[in-house]
């Protein structure tokens, strides 16, 4: 092969890499219009979250905080945020709160029944349960069989796509059981060490 074919069938193969790379951005680009679509029909709305509150948007309709361990946000988003939803976390099943985050290092999915339990005794109307999208339809198994039905919790899963949607098998297909209450979408929300959902209407109420 000489130098003059071996140009062309290096150009031939650039350009079935060029059209090669134009159909996928084609395709995730349908996706992420398809995600956005049924978020906006399931009335979302934002929630931030971040160890540094500084993070956070002076204007931000609903926010998050844990209320002890090594960063109690909770308290300061309280007073700095008068306007905003505020979610309480609780980091380990010892602790009330709003919502209980599951994952390593905090709570794990064996204590989240019996901690729900608890928190519905004590006035809190559908607890959330927090944790990765790929873990949450077991978890979600797991206390239907203690006997606490999907429709007396609140479900918020992780799962970074950097693209806003709310978890379920009709969009991201990442969790198969259930449509999410929240989705916790990115952690580079305007470019900042910021946590951002998705949330549904009601989700804050």
């Amino acid at each position: 092969m000489n130098v003059g074919e071996r140009i062309k069938q290096l150009r031939s193969r650039l350009a079935r890499g060029r059209s090669a790379i134009r159909r996928i951005v084609a395709f995730n680009t349908r996706r992420r219009r398809a995600i956005k679509r049924l978020s906006e029909q399931l009335g979302g709305t934002v929630m931030f979250d971040s160890v540094d509150v500084g993070q956070i948007p002076a204007r931000a309709p609903a926010v998050a905080g844990y209320t002890a361990g090594r960063w109690p946000t909770y308290w300061e988003l309280v007073k700095r945020f008068p306007h905003a939803a505020v979610l309480s976390i609780a980091i380990a099943a010892s602790y009330d709160a709003t919502c209980l985050d599951i994952e390593a290092g905090d709570a794990t999915p064996a204590e989240a029944p019996a901690w729900v339990r608890r928190q519905i005794a004590r006035g809190v109307k559908r607890p959330v349960v927090y944790c990765s999208v790929s873990s949450m339809d077991a978890l979600l198994g797991k206390l239907e069989r203690a006997g606490i039905k999907r429709e007396q919790v609140r479900v918020w899963t992780a799962h970074y796509t950097f693209a806003p949607h709310l978890c379920g098998p009709h969009s991201c297909g990442a969790l198969r059981s259930t449509i999410a209450d929240a989705t916790q979408w990115t952690d580079q929300a305007l470019g900042r060490n910021l946590d951002q959902s998705l949330v549904a209407a009601g989700f804050t109420a």
